[in-house]
């Protein structure tokens, strides 16, 4: 099964060679989308994991906490978004910022072998954890025999 980042209004031709996806990324994004999306990045790195009954996403997010996140389905479209604000101490001044996830938005389309009934999410440690239970009919099964009649 293959998660699919939507990138709405965006139709990018992907390679199998991956220096061609990175060129082919780049030449169809604006300067203003590249300095914002890929040379300062402000989407939190994910994980996707399979197992014989679902699937689970892990989105890193230091310095956020649970309420900060909004998360949302709609069709077969799985939304994940977070803002937060941060305010400015006086008396402080922040000479560098290398984590800086106040607000993002990550989007995946699923595929039709996911429960969207049955998603379940948990904050700890600074990771979202999502798990995405797979339909009864997509779970591997064991082994049988077919009886011939």
């Amino acid at each position: 099964m293959t998660f699919v980042n939507v990138k709405p209004g965006k139709k990018v031709r992907r390679s199998h060679n991956a220096f061609d996806n990175i060129f082919n990324e780049i030449m169809n994004t604006s300067f203003n989308e590249l300095s914002k999306n890929h040379l300062v990045s402000n989407k939190p790195a994910v994980n996707v994991i399979e197992a014989t009954d679902h699937f689970k996403i892990e989105l890193s997010a230091p310095g956020l906490s649970k309420e900060d996140f909004k998360i949302d389905i709609e069709k077969d479209i799985l939304t994940i978004e977070a803002n937060k604000t941060i305010e400015a101490v006086e008396g402080q001044k922040v000479i560098k910022r290398e984590f800086n996830f106040n607000k993002f938005k990550r989007t995946f389309r699923l595929p039709e072998t996911i429960d969207t009934k049955s998603i379940e999410a948990n904050f700890v440690n600074g990771i979202l954890n999502l798990t995405l239970a797979k339909k009864e009919e997509a779970k591997e099964q064991a082994p049988r025999s077919i009886e011939i009649k």
